[in-house]
């Protein structure tokens, strides 16, 4: 009976070890979770609200998808105009006031008494011009970059409009100065890879392809010839790019957004990965 003591002992001291790995095994699991985050679906509404901040239905607008480029592309260090232009059009009235200038001059533009310029209506001596309130865009600003906006006396919303800040509205018509953009047609692709949540911030992955001319390119500023991407394109006998050809041939971006104080995410930075 002596002899059967060391057993026990040798039952008790297996026991102690596996309770002390599947601990540890539990603790790993739980620092791995807390380092990757939670998985989001990548089609639900959040995450495509959050990707659509930077939209390609008009990329003559606030220039382009400026946050896809070779560098890191931050919310503090791109320009006040750039980002309330993109806050305007993300704006939805029902309806807007609007006003009518009349040129003074004969050169087919409008001064107002405050300095605003406004160029006429083609084959007309009139301005019109659009009043957004000045309150919906910046609450639109804080919503998409986490701050108020900086004063500004105006801001281009594309190449042919502007609009001037004027006693808490935004007058918004034709501007006299019209910025072209150069180059040959340009085709946007991009599609969601995964997103997740971490902590206070949402991060997307997304994969992007530039092509012009037959031709891709790594980002939407300053962009690298993909010369992979370009020979299976112009392979490519329909000319329509699928996410599995996105996935295989497009540049690989993450977008951060920082969760605010009620609760929406706004946009830090993106940068190539």
């Amino acid at each position: 009976m002596a002899k059967e003591k060391p057993v026990k002992k040798e039952n008790d001291t297996f026991l102690i070890f596996l309770i002390i790995v599947l601990i540890i095994i539990a603790i790993i699991l739980i620092a791995f979770k807390l380092i990757s985050g939670k998985n989001l679906d990548p089609e639900s509404n959040e995450v495509t609200s959050l990707h659509n901040y930077f939209s390609t239905d008009d990329l003559g607008n606030c220039e382009g998808l400026f946050n896809y480029s070779d560098g890191v592309v931050t919310s503090s260090k791109t320009k006040t105009e750039n980002k309330l232009c993109l806050a305007y059009h993300k704006v939805e009235l029902e309806s807007t006031d609007n006003v009518t200038y009349k040129a003074k001059e004969k050169d087919g533009l409008c001064t107002t008494d405050e300095g605003m310029v406004f160029k006429t209506e083609e084959g007309t001596k009139e301005c019109k011009i659009n009043i957004y309130p000045s309150g919906e865009v910046e609450k639109k600003y804080l919503e998409m970059f986490g701050s108020k906006p900086s004063a500004v006396e105006s801001f281009k919303t594309d190449g042919f409009h502007i609009c001037y800040l004027k006693d808490n509205n935004y007058y918004c018509g034709l501007s006299d100065e019209v910025t072209y953009n150069v180059g040959g047609d340009i085709a946007i692709y991009r599609g969601i890879k995964k997103a997740n949540q971490k902590g206070d911030e949402i991060i997307i992955y997304d994969y992007f392809i530039k092509i012009v001319e037959e031709k891709c390119y790594s980002s939407y500023i300053d962009g690298e010839l993909n010369s992979e991407c370009s020979d299976a394109y112009q392979n490519l006998k329909n000319k329509k790019i699928d996410f599995n050809f996105m996935k295989k041939y497009g540049s690989l971006y993450r977008h951060t957004y920082k969760k605010s104080k009620d609760g929406t995410y706004y946009w830090i930075r993106s940068e190539k990965i």
